[in-house]
């Protein structure tokens, strides 16, 4: 039997594009499905409100939780929040807990199979992940590991961390861990998050946790001065031409 898995995702309607795709992927093993939205941009900015109400009206079976932003803390403070709604709405019986931002699509026939073999003797688990940027086709060499996997019971966040997901998977203590979890060596996630168009991207770069950490508009507005070099300028990754696997 496989075991009972809450999926949160957050979402905001700049990832749109992503949204249904990273929805449908899930829906193949999740117990529960909710999706925490602010009805801001971390930047203090309005949410789309019409957007927001289609992806509501486009996945009726998902559990929409909507949330006041408030000014007066980081980015990164309501990247937890978000988390921290999710679950603490999921179900009393949820035995595990995956987190995941709306612009990751995970491969939902490995998934599957890979939580067939969970046996509870792991506490948290990081997914290995593919890296995009800029359009689909444009695969990363490196391999991250943003998306974790963890048990209901295990789960302690605090919203003022200037970690989000890391927190819990390094941070946890007492939890047995499996980091670069792939299955048959082949990492089932795939990370979209620089997949963007020139507005997109600003948008992006205004409003994540890191926006104070470089002049991100300046790197953006460079890179769509031209075409795409075969490097990114957040990590400096190589890149490979894949095919766009999901049509994104």
């Amino acid at each position: 039997m496989l075991v009972k898995i809450t999926t949160v995702i957050n979402y905001c309607t700049n990832d749109y594009r992503f949204i249904k795709k990273c929805i449908d992927a899930v829906r193949a093993f999740s117990y529960q499905i909710i999706i925490p939205v602010s009805d801001h941009f971390f930047d203090g900015t309005p949410e789309n409100r019409e957007l927001l109400d289609k992806t509501y009206a486009e996945n009726p079976d998902v559990e929409f939780i909507e949330y006041e932003w408030k000014p007066g803390n980081e980015p990164r403070y309501w990247h937890n929040i978000s988390r921290m709604i999710g679950n603490n709405n999921k179900k009393d019986d949820t035995e595990y807990v995956l987190f995941l931002d709306s612009d990751e699509i995970i491969d939902a026939i490995r998934f599957y199979q890979f939580i067939k073999e969970i046996d509870g003797s792991i506490d948290t688990y990081k997914i290995a992940s593919y890296w995009y940027f800029r359009e689909p086709i444009y695969r990363a060499t490196y391999i991250t590991g943003p998306a974790v996997l963890i048990k209901s019971d295990k789960i302690n966040i605090d919203p003022y961390s200037p970690w989000e997901r890391e927190q819990l998977f390094d941070f946890i203590a007492g939890c047995t861990k499996f980091e670069d979890v792939k299955f048959n060596g082949v990492p089932m996630l795939h990370h979209y998050s620089w997949v963007r168009t020139k507005d997109e991207m600003l948008k992006k770069v205004k409003s994540w946790g890191h926006a104070g950490e470089r002049d991100w508009t300046k790197l953006v507005e460079e890179e769509f001065s031209r075409p795409f070099n075969g490097t990114d300028f957040v990590h400096g990754y190589s890149y490979d031409i894949v095919e766009n696997e999901f049509n994104i």
